[in-house]
Protein backbone atom coordinates (compact mmCIF):
# COMPACT_ATOMS: atom_id res chain seq x y z
CA UNK A 1 0.00 0.00 0.00
CA UNK A 2 0.38 3.69 -0.63
CA UNK A 3 2.68 5.64 2.23
CA UNK A 4 1.81 8.75 3.82
CA UNK A 5 2.36 11.04 0.97
CA UNK A 6 0.84 9.22 -2.16
CA UNK A 7 -2.13 8.87 -0.13
CA UNK A 8 -2.65 12.38 0.45
CA UNK A 9 -2.03 12.75 -3.14
CA UNK A 10 -5.33 10.71 -3.36
CA UNK A 11 -6.98 12.44 -0.74
CA UNK A 12 -6.33 16.30 -2.14
CA UNK A 13 -7.50 15.05 -5.27
CA UNK A 14 -10.88 13.23 -4.03
CA UNK A 15 -11.26 16.98 -2.54
CA UNK A 16 -9.99 19.07 -5.78
CA UNK A 17 -7.72 20.46 -3.82
CA UNK A 18 -4.59 19.39 -5.34
CA UNK A 19 -2.68 22.93 -4.26
CA UNK A 20 -3.85 22.75 -0.46
CA UNK A 21 -5.77 25.96 -1.19
CA UNK A 22 -8.34 24.82 1.21
CA UNK A 23 -6.88 22.04 3.62
CA UNK A 24 -3.34 22.47 4.86
CA UNK A 25 -1.36 18.63 4.55
CA UNK A 26 -1.62 18.67 8.44
CA UNK A 27 -5.42 18.69 8.46
CA UNK A 28 -5.39 15.92 5.72
CA UNK A 29 -2.72 14.04 7.37
CA UNK A 30 -5.18 14.37 10.26
CA UNK A 31 -8.18 13.02 8.78
CA UNK A 32 -6.14 10.06 7.45
CA UNK A 33 -5.23 9.61 10.49
CA UNK A 34 -8.77 9.22 11.47
CA UNK A 35 -9.71 7.18 8.95
CA UNK A 36 -7.14 4.63 9.85
CA UNK A 37 -8.46 4.16 13.62
CA UNK A 38 -12.09 3.41 12.13
CA UNK A 39 -10.60 1.12 9.74
CA UNK A 40 -8.03 -0.45 12.33
CA UNK A 41 -11.29 -1.30 14.77
CA UNK A 42 -12.94 -2.83 11.73
CA UNK A 43 -9.77 -4.67 11.00
CA UNK A 44 -6.90 -4.91 12.94
CA UNK A 45 -3.33 -5.64 12.53
CA UNK A 46 -2.79 -9.31 13.55
CA UNK A 47 0.29 -9.70 15.46
CA UNK A 48 2.56 -12.23 17.52
CA UNK A 49 4.61 -11.58 20.29
CA UNK A 50 6.84 -13.50 23.22
CA UNK A 51 7.02 -11.94 26.55
CA UNK A 52 9.77 -13.57 28.84
CA UNK A 53 8.68 -13.09 32.86
CA UNK A 54 11.08 -11.35 35.22
CA UNK A 55 9.12 -12.58 38.30
CA UNK A 56 6.55 -15.14 39.51
CA UNK A 57 2.58 -14.56 38.87
CA UNK A 58 -0.04 -14.71 37.71
CA UNK A 59 0.17 -10.76 36.69
CA UNK A 60 1.93 -10.04 33.24
CA UNK A 61 3.24 -6.79 31.74
CA UNK A 62 2.51 -6.53 27.72
CA UNK A 63 3.92 -3.23 27.99
CA UNK A 64 6.58 -4.68 25.44
CA UNK A 65 4.12 -5.59 22.74
CA UNK A 66 3.39 -1.87 21.32
CA UNK A 67 0.40 -1.21 20.22
CA UNK A 68 -1.64 -3.44 21.38
CA UNK A 69 -5.25 -2.74 21.78
CA UNK A 70 -7.01 -6.66 22.32
CA UNK A 71 -5.38 -9.87 23.36
CA UNK A 72 -6.85 -12.98 21.76
CA UNK A 73 -4.69 -15.95 23.04
CA UNK A 74 -2.35 -16.38 25.46
CA UNK A 75 -0.25 -19.57 25.56
CA UNK A 76 2.04 -20.57 28.41
CA UNK A 77 3.98 -22.62 29.00
CA UNK A 78 5.55 -21.60 25.81
CA UNK A 79 9.20 -22.94 24.61
CA UNK A 80 10.88 -21.06 21.72
CA UNK A 81 13.42 -23.80 20.14
CA UNK A 82 10.66 -26.82 21.19
CA UNK A 83 7.24 -25.10 21.29
CA UNK A 84 4.38 -27.49 22.84
CA UNK A 85 2.32 -29.73 20.73
CA UNK A 86 -0.94 -28.86 21.21
CA UNK A 87 -0.14 -25.27 22.39
CA UNK A 88 -1.54 -24.50 26.29
CA UNK A 89 -3.86 -22.11 25.68
CA UNK A 90 -4.73 -19.96 29.44
CA UNK A 91 -7.63 -17.79 30.36
CA UNK A 92 -7.21 -15.00 30.95
CA UNK A 93 -8.24 -11.10 31.56
CA UNK A 94 -6.67 -7.78 30.60
CA UNK A 95 -5.97 -5.01 32.97
CA UNK A 96 -5.11 -2.02 30.89
CA UNK A 97 -1.40 -3.30 29.98
CA UNK A 98 -1.47 -6.07 32.63
CA UNK A 99 -2.49 -9.72 31.52
CA UNK A 100 -3.60 -11.75 34.19
CA UNK A 101 -3.39 -15.61 33.81
CA UNK A 102 -6.87 -17.49 35.47
CA UNK A 103 -6.04 -20.65 35.29
CA UNK A 104 -3.13 -23.36 35.68
CA UNK A 105 0.08 -23.19 36.87
CA UNK A 106 1.19 -19.93 38.44
CA UNK A 107 4.18 -18.62 35.59
CA UNK A 108 7.00 -18.41 37.35
CA UNK A 109 10.41 -16.23 36.70
CA UNK A 110 12.47 -17.24 32.83
CA UNK A 111 8.59 -18.36 31.87
CA UNK A 112 7.70 -17.17 28.38
CA UNK A 113 4.32 -16.30 27.30
CA UNK A 114 3.06 -16.20 23.43
CA UNK A 115 1.01 -13.38 22.99
CA UNK A 116 -1.97 -13.03 20.13
CA UNK A 117 -3.19 -9.70 20.13
CA UNK A 118 -4.62 -7.56 17.96
CA UNK A 119 -2.86 -3.74 17.44
CA UNK A 120 -3.92 -0.61 14.71
CA UNK A 121 -2.03 -0.54 11.69
CA UNK A 122 -0.16 2.28 10.64
CA UNK A 123 1.09 4.40 7.17
CA UNK A 124 4.44 4.70 6.16
CA UNK A 125 5.57 8.08 7.52
CA UNK A 126 2.18 9.03 9.43
CA UNK A 127 3.40 9.77 13.23
CA UNK A 128 7.02 8.44 11.89
CA UNK A 129 5.60 4.88 11.14
CA UNK A 130 8.66 2.70 9.21
CA UNK A 131 5.73 0.51 7.35
CA UNK A 132 2.57 0.41 5.87
CA UNK A 133 0.69 -2.56 7.24
CA UNK A 134 -2.59 -2.19 5.62
CA UNK A 135 -3.38 -4.05 2.82
CA UNK A 136 -3.40 -2.59 -0.85
CA UNK A 137 -6.87 -3.56 -1.50
CA UNK A 138 -8.09 -0.97 1.25
CA UNK A 139 -6.60 1.61 0.06
CA UNK A 140 -9.39 3.15 -1.16
CA UNK A 141 -11.35 3.02 2.08
CA UNK A 142 -8.63 5.03 4.29
CA UNK A 143 -9.37 7.67 0.97
CA UNK A 144 -12.67 7.52 1.63
CA UNK A 145 -12.78 7.95 5.38
CA UNK A 146 -9.97 10.52 4.73
CA UNK A 147 -12.41 12.59 2.61
CA UNK A 148 -14.99 12.23 4.41
CA UNK A 149 -13.43 13.89 7.46
CA UNK A 150 -11.69 16.56 6.34
CA UNK A 151 -14.99 17.89 4.59
CA UNK A 152 -17.04 17.32 7.61
CA UNK A 153 -14.07 19.63 9.64
CA UNK A 154 -13.73 22.36 6.89
CA UNK A 155 -17.55 22.64 7.47
CA UNK A 156 -18.01 23.34 11.15
CA UNK A 157 -14.53 25.46 10.52
CA UNK A 158 -16.12 27.86 8.13
CA UNK A 159 -19.83 28.32 9.47
CA UNK A 160 -19.47 32.44 10.14
CA UNK A 161 -16.17 32.54 8.70
CA UNK A 162 -15.65 35.89 6.70
CA UNK A 163 -15.62 35.78 3.21
CA UNK A 164 -17.16 32.32 3.23
CA UNK A 165 -20.41 32.30 1.89
CA UNK A 166 -23.53 30.93 3.81
CA UNK A 167 -24.01 28.26 1.30
CA UNK A 168 -20.22 26.74 1.32
CA UNK A 169 -20.35 25.06 4.66
CA UNK A 170 -23.84 23.53 3.79
CA UNK A 171 -22.18 22.20 0.51
CA UNK A 172 -19.52 20.41 2.27
CA UNK A 173 -21.76 19.03 4.88
CA UNK A 174 -23.72 17.58 2.51
CA UNK A 175 -20.94 16.19 0.29
CA UNK A 176 -19.16 14.75 3.56
CA UNK A 177 -22.56 13.01 4.74
CA UNK A 178 -22.15 11.25 1.44
CA UNK A 179 -18.51 10.25 1.45
CA UNK A 180 -19.28 9.29 5.13
CA UNK A 181 -21.82 7.09 4.23
CA UNK A 182 -19.79 5.26 1.75
CA UNK A 183 -17.05 4.91 3.93
CA UNK A 184 -19.19 3.15 6.61
CA UNK A 185 -20.63 0.59 3.32
CA UNK A 186 -16.68 -0.03 2.84
CA UNK A 187 -16.30 -0.72 6.31
CA UNK A 188 -18.94 -3.04 6.71
CA UNK A 189 -17.52 -5.21 3.38
CA UNK A 190 -14.42 -4.87 5.50
CA UNK A 191 -15.66 -6.55 8.69
CA UNK A 192 -17.73 -9.08 6.79
CA UNK A 193 -13.95 -10.59 4.83
CA UNK A 194 -13.04 -10.56 8.24
CA UNK A 195 -15.46 -12.70 9.81
CA UNK A 196 -15.32 -14.79 6.73
CA UNK A 197 -12.14 -16.04 7.87
CA UNK A 198 -13.67 -17.09 10.87
CA UNK A 199 -16.82 -18.53 9.50
CA UNK A 200 -17.32 -18.94 5.58
CA UNK A 201 -21.38 -18.76 6.02
CA UNK A 202 -20.77 -15.07 6.65
CA UNK A 203 -22.33 -13.32 3.53
CA UNK A 204 -19.95 -11.92 1.45
CA UNK A 205 -21.63 -8.11 1.21
CA UNK A 206 -24.26 -6.46 4.24
CA UNK A 207 -25.53 -3.70 4.91
CA UNK A 208 -22.65 -1.21 6.13
CA UNK A 209 -21.38 -0.76 9.37
CA UNK A 210 -21.84 1.59 12.43
CA UNK A 211 -20.65 0.35 15.32
CA UNK A 212 -22.48 2.39 17.95
CA UNK A 213 -21.37 0.79 20.76
CA UNK A 214 -17.94 1.24 19.52
CA UNK A 215 -16.37 -1.80 20.80
CA UNK A 216 -13.57 -2.44 18.29
CA UNK A 217 -11.89 -5.73 17.53
CA UNK A 218 -12.29 -9.14 15.92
Amino acid sequence: MSDLAALRDLVEMDLDDAGNATWSTGEVDRSIKRALVEYSRVSPQRAVGTVLLAADGREISLASLTGLTAVVRAWHPYTSTDPEDPPEWRRWELWGTTLYILDGAEPVSGDSVRVYYHKGHTIKDLDAAASTTVPGEDEEVIVLGAGAYAAMQKARGSVGAAGVSTETPEHWLRWAVGRMDAFYSALGDVRLRELRRIDKRVPLHGGGWRDEGKQGGI
